[in-house]
């Protein structure tokens, strides 16, 4: 069962926003559920800086379970699906239920109902939908501005409609993150990561961002966290989101770079730590910068969830690989890649993980 949820997580790899319109920017679900869990994180944590209370598992988990239904039926647009709604609710409703069901007959039994919450819910009322929605909007608005520049016959009306639908947010630390020039940096430096293609200096047949790899590594360490319990969800999942951070200034450089030769690696981590602590934490509210630290730069730290993090890394790496191998690309590399991330994989000695191996 959750290998077949683990493969159906990959088709966000492949699905392109905006499908049935030019862009300048070509993003992929992935990616973009890898950004919005950045920004419905910030979200989150200025909104429990003003004393609201938010269950930031809650939020994490809707926005990485929100589009597998989009796995089975494609990607609607937005306005056809507005148009089917109109014109029979009773169909769009069916069809969506039907989609649902799809995806939870690969989900054990004991989570079903979390995992169906999550993806009929996602945007309600409560203050964790309502992050959610804010956070989507605001990646989606992101989008439209670049395109609309180069496209304004195809992205004025969606534009203009996403504008509107922010205009009705309520949330405090939505309008903050729209007016505060340093968290707009923030996020404008957090949007580099699904621009950052990893494995860039081989050719593929899907290419993958680091934002990609986020979502795809958070969503596996949900699964992980369900399966093992007695586990720090929220722990672990933020590890899984922020272990890439520094990769927005660094750039994605490979693991067999960084050990190349012998003190590289250090000096990698150094590099990463100054750049971080100097241009990423300065942006961010003091409390918010002192509780992403660690995060950023010792993700894989901090026992049981930070091993469960690591191990969610490799499996994005494995997948990514095996999708190459999959789809008929004839370079050893990838074959290569594979068994050594699964002899990794093997050797942390997570049984939970190895029967997830793909």
């Amino acid at each position: 069962m959750i290998k077949d949820l683990i493969d159906l997580a990959t088709v966000m790899f492949s699905m392109r926003r905006w499908n049935n319109r030019p862009t300048f920017e070509s993003i992929s679900e992935a990616s973009n559920s890898g950004f919005i869990l950045h920004v419905a994180h910030l979200m989150s944590m200025i909104e429990i800086s003003n004393g609201k209370k938010v269950d930031m598992s809650k939020v994490i988990t809707r926005i990485i379970l929100k589009d597998m239904p989009k796995c089975i039926i494609s990607d609607i647009s937005l306005s056809t699906k507005r148009m089917i709604q109109t014109l029979s609710p009773s169909a769009w409703n069916r069809m969506y239920k039907s989609s649902i069901d799809e995806v939870l007959k690969n989900v054990p039994d004991e989570f079903k109902a979390q995992f169906e919450d999550a993806m009929i819910n996602s945007r309600d009322e409560s203050i964790e939908g309502k992050i959610v929605n804010a956070a989507d909007l605001y990646a989606a608005f992101k989008e439209a501005e670049t395109n609309v520049r180069f496209f304004p016959e195809y992205f004025k009306e969606p534009f203009e409609s996403i504008k509107k639908a922010m205009q009705q947010i309520d949330l405090k630390s939505f309008h903050k993150i729209l007016e505060d020039e340093k968290l707009k940096n923030y996020l404008t430096q957090i949007a580099a990561l699904m621009y950052a293609v990893r494995w860039n200096q081989h050719p593929r047949t899907v290419p993958t961002t680091v934002a990609g790899h986020t979502f795809f590594v958070t969503f596996t360490s949900y699964l992980i966290a369900l399966e093992m319990q007695k586990i720090d969800m929220v722990n672990v999942l933020e590890r899984s989101i922020f272990h890439d951070v520094p990769e927005a200034l660094t750039g994605d450089i490979i693991s067999p770079t960084k050990r190349r030769v012998e003190g590289f690696e250090t000096v990698v981590e150094e590099v990463e730590s100054k750049m971080v602590n100097e241009i990423l934490l300065p942006l961010l509210p003091t409390e918010i910068a002192r509780y992403y630290s660690p995060l950023m730069l010792k993700p894989f730290d901090g026992g049981m969830e930070g091993k469960i993090a690591r191990a969610s890394d490799l499996m994005g790496s494995l997948v990514e690989c095996k999708m190459e191998i999959v789809n008929g690309m004839q370079i050893d590399f990838f074959r290569r890649s594979y068994e050594s991330i699964k002899q990794q994989i093997k050797s942390m000695n997570l049984e939970v993980v190895n029967q997830m191996i793909v």
